[in-house]
């Protein structure tokens, strides 16, 4: 191959990367318009231009395979989940983030988003580990962003944590090339993992995904962090890093170097029964609603993880659908969340004060009813295809741990709506909530219920996107 034809192949493949491309270009440019205080009011229209874009450019790309030498996989998996991505990060003005280091949260977000895609996309250890890092820094900043004296120490906490987990997983990469040979994941097969040293470091190396995905014991850092960081950080941190984190290890246990009965996918497994539990119990002795909502959401990235590693007829579709599902739940809870903290509501018991506003104690109820599972709201049916996918599979030690853990979570997540409804009141008159919130949240709460009686929308819209990418 000539030269030219070189380089007409990797100009051809860069449109693999263009929704990075015009990611990182928004967030240069969202920095630039933040320093020049006549335009400062452009950063969130900069901030929204960009999302746009990258969504257009994510549609529009239809290749697939490995591009740039293998170093990345392009699938319809990776795209889809690039629009929940995108979305989540599009709606995060909903919060009505102060003018007060604007320009630099939304640059922040735009890295995030970067790197969270990356993560899906990298076919190289080095990559992964990069993207993940990238990701990781911001979350560490981010988490400061309410410049209060515990969100610094919860952002150290965070800190020390993930650097312990990120020199962890560098121990294992330096591990799985030295047996290997490789760093790329394409040229990975059963034979090379044979011996026991190939199989400790991908292990430890898993230690940094887990990280990610606040899978148990790689959980600590999530109730302070999502406590004290500013709620639509949280919010994206509880949503966008943990999918990534996700699809990529549905890739690399798709490599098929392990056996079912292999040790290795026996711990994963017993490790997202132990996160199942941990976030469970964790969310029965909490009094601080963010806190006892992060200790929900640990619960379900226990929930979401078999979906990363079963191979079976629904895995794939269960997988899209929880996926979104979650992703809408969680926003929408934070969301809330918010809006409750604006008024001076942050403990469970302190709910009591708003229950003039009934309107919003009741939408607020149902999106904690989808987040339990039960009907009729779209958790429900994610749920079902959890358990449905757990049966299939044969899994029932984990389909018992999955049940209880759903019954479970009525004690807690029913205990903003007890304070609310049932406990005795407190006749606060500055409890109240503007019309636009109304409106916000009665939005979320017709989704979550179209979703439950309408729920092929998801797989139709999936299907829609697994075609331009086929």
């Amino acid at each position: 191959m000539s030269l030219i034809e070189q380089l007409n192949s990797i100009l051809n493949e860069l449109q693999g990367v263009w929704t990075e491309t015009a990611l990182m270009l928004g967030a240069i440019v969202t920095l630039l318009v933040g320093l020049i205080k006549r335009l400062d009011k452009l950063v969130i229209v900069v901030y929204l231009l960009s999302i746009v874009v990258s969504i257009a450019l994510n549609y529009n790309n239809t290749l697939s395979g490995s591009i740039l030498s293998g170093s990345l996989a392009l699938s319809s998996l990776s795209s889809s989940f690039g629009f929940i991505f995108l979305i989540i990060g599009g709606l995060l003005p909903l919060f009505g983030r102060a003018k007060q280091h604007r320009t630099e949260f939304f640059f922040f977000i735009l890295a995030m988003l970067v790197g969270s895609l990356f993560i899906m996309k990298a076919n190289n250890l080095l990559i992964i580990y990069l993207a993940i890092e990238l990701v990781s820094f911001c979350s560490y900043i981010l988490t400061n962003f309410t410049f209060k004296e515990k969100s610094f120490e919860a952002g150290i906490k965070y800190l020390l944590f993930g650097a312990i987990c990120s020199a962890t997983m560098l121990f294992g990469l330096g591990m799985i090339y030295g047996a290997t040979g490789t760093i790329q994941i394409r040229g990975w097969n059963e034979v090379l993992f044979s011996g026991l040293f190939a199989q400790v470091g991908f292990v430890l190396f898993l230690v940094g995904i887990f990280f990610k995905i606040s899978l148990a014991p790689a959980h600590l850092w999530v109730p302070a962090t999502y406590q004290e960081a500013p709620a639509d950080a949280a919010a994206f941190m509880s949503i966008v890093p943990k999918l990534a984190a996700l699809v990529l290890l549905q890739r690399l246990f798709n490599t098929e170097i392990f056996s079912d009965d292999h040790w290795v996918l026996r711990l994963v497994f017993a490790l997202g029964m132990l996160t199942i539990i941990a976030g469970t119990l964790g969310a029965f002795k909490q009094r601080n609603a963010r806190r006892m909502i992060g200790f929900g959401a640990i619960a379900h990235s226990g929930f979401l993880l078999p979906f990363a590693l079963l191979q079976t007829t629904t895995s794939s579709d269960a997988f899209w659908y929880y996926s979104l599902i979650y992703g809408i739940m969680n926003f929408a809870a934070f969301f809330m969340l918010d809006r409750y903290e604006k008024t001076g509501i942050y403990e469970v018991a302190d709910y009591n004060k708003s229950h003039k506003e009934t309107w919003i104690g009741v939408v607020f109820s149902l999106i904690l009813v989808s987040l339990v599972g039960l009907p009729p709201l779209a958790g429900f049916t994610a749920k079902f295809f959890l358990f449905s996918t757990l049966w299939e599979s044969g899994l029932m030690m984990y389909l018992v741990v999955a049940l209880l853990a759903t019954v479970g979570s009525l004690f807690f997540y029913f205990r903003i709506p007890k304070s609310i409804f049932l406990s005795a009141p407190v006749d606060d008159r500055s409890i109240n909530f503007n019309f636009s919130t109304k409106i916000l949240a009665t939005l979320f709460c017709i989704v979550l219920l179209l979703l439950f009686f309408v729920p092929q929308m998801v797989m139709e819209a999936q299907q829609l996107l697994n075609n331009v990418h086929e």
